[in-house]
C-alpha cells in the first residue's frame, strides 16, 4: 500500500474542515489545528511532526526558522492568503520548501470592503451607531463628507486597487494612482498615474493596496503626513507595517488626519487576543504600538476592524479551493501558485 503523504492544517474553523476532508486528494492523511503553526508543542508534534505539506493562515505570525526545524520532511507550506511576508522565503529556500499562496483570491473582497471603510468614514456611520446606541445623540458630531468629487489617492495598484479604483470611479470621485509597475487598465478607467508627493498633498482621502517589502515600511510616516490635507481620511486593508502607528496617533490628534478605517494594524496580534508564543521574537516598538492600538481603537474618528477584510463566503471558498489545487498540483510535481523567493 502507497504511503500516505501528511497534511497539517493550522487555523482551521469547522467551515475549513468540512471543506477540505470532502474534496482532499485519497492519497492524503489530512489533520487540522485550530490553533496556529507557531504555537504548536511537542504533543502535537507525536502526532503529526512528521508532516510534509502544512497550511497557514494570516493569523500566523512571524513562522520562525526553530518552529519549522521542528518539521524534519517538510516539502511545501501552503499559506492560505496571498501575502506571504510572515514566511521567511530565505530559509525555505535553504531547505528546498515550496511555498505557495493564494493570488487575487479576494481582489473584489477587499476592494469592496475598503469601499465599506470609506463610506462609514467619511459619514462617520460607527460613532453615530454607538451614540444611538447610549442614548447620546449629538447631530452636530456626525456631519461628514460626501465622496462624490472628492479626490481619492490610490497607493497600489494590482488587482484589489484596480478594484477599487473601478469602484471609486462609480462614486464619481477623482482618482490619482502610485504603483511602479502602471496599469493601462486603470489608466482607461479614468484614473491618473501621478508621483506619491502628488498622492499626499493632493488626496481628501488616502487608501493603500501595496505589499509590506522594507521599501514599503513605514510608507505613511510623520514626514508624509505633514505633506497631507488637514482632515485627510486614511482607509489601509493591506498590511499595518505600512503605516507609522506613532507617527498616525499623534497625526489624528493634531487633526491632520480627520479619520481612519484600518482593518490591520502594526503589532495587531495582541490587539486580536491571539496567543503569544514567550518564544517569537519581540519588535522593539511591539509593546509600544500595542498600547497605542488601543487609544486609536478607543477614538471616536477610528474604525478598525480585526483583519477580516478577506472574509466573506464566496472568498473563502475561492480560498480553499485554490490552497487544494496548490497542494494537488504539488503532488503532481507540478505546484500551482508558487510564491517565488527573492535570492
Amino acid at each position: 500500500m502507497t504511503k500516505k503523504i501528511k497534511v497539517v492544517f493550522f487555523d482551521t474553523d469547522d467551515m475549513t474542515t468540512d471543506y477540505i476532508q470532502e474534496h482532499i486528494p485519497e492519497e492524503v492523511d489530512v489533520f487540522f489545528e485550530r490553533k496556529t503553526l507557531n504555537d504548536v508543542t511537542e504533543k502535537d508534534l507525536a502526532r503529526y511532526g512528521d508532516a510534509e505539506i502544512v497550511s497557514v493562515f494570516t493569523h500566523a505570525k512571524r513562522l520562525l526558522a526553530n518552529k519549522l526545524d521542528l518539521f524534519p520532511n517538510l516539502k511545501m507550506i501552503s499559506t492560505r492568503c496571498t501575502g506571504f511576508d510572515h514566511i521567511d522565503l530565505d530559509y525555505t529556500r535553504k531547505r528546498g520548501i515550496v511555498v505557495t499562496n493564494v493570488p487575487n483570491y479576494g481582489a473584489i473582497t477587499v476592494a469592496e470592503y475598503t469601499m465599506g471603510l470609506m463610506m462609514a468614514t467619511a459619514r462617520k456611520i460607527r460613532l453615530a451607531n454607538s451614540d444611538l446606541k447610549t442614548n447620546k445623540v449629538q447631530m452636530d458630531k456626525y456631519m461628514g463628507m460626501d465622496l462624490y468629487g472628492k479626490t481619492l489617492g490610490v497607493i497600489g495598484t494590482g488587482a484589489i486597487g484596480r478594484h477599487v479604483v473601478q469602484l471609486a470611479t462609480a462614486f464619481g470621485m477623482k482618482v490619482l494612482v502610485y504603483d511602479p509597475y502602471p496599469s493601462e487598465a486603470v489608466k482607461k478607467m479614468g484614473a491618473q498615474y501621478v508621483s506619491l508627493p502628488h498622492i499626499y498633498t493632493q488626496s481628501d482621502i488616502i487608501t493603500l493596496h501595496c505589499p509590506a517589502t522594507p521599501e514599503n515600511y513605514h510608507l505613511l510616516n510623520k514626514p508624509t503626513f505633514q505633506l497631507m490635507k488637514q482632515g485627510v481620511l486614511i482607509i489601509n486593508t493591506a498590511r499595518g507595517t505600512l503605516i507609522d502607528t506613532k507617527a498616525l496617533y499623534n497625526a489624528m490628534k493634531s487633526g491632520k488626519v480627520g479619520g481612519v478605517g484600518l482593518d490591520v494594524l502594526e503589532s495587531e496580534d495582541v490587539l486580536t487576543l491571539r496567543e503569544i508564543s514567550t518564544e517569537e521574537k519581540q519588535e522593539g516598538d511591539s509593546f509600544l504600538n500595542s498600547v497605542i492600538n488601543y487609544k486609536i481603537l478607543q477614538s471616536e474618528k477610528a474604525i478598525i476592524t480585526p483583519h477580516v477584510a478577506f472574509n466573506s463566503l464566496d472568498a473563502m471558498y475561492r480560498i480553499l479551493g485554490m490552497t487544494l489545487e496548490s497542494i494537488t498540483t504539488f503532488l503532481q510535481g507540478k505546484p500551482a501558485y508558487v510564491v517565488t523567493p527573492r535570492k
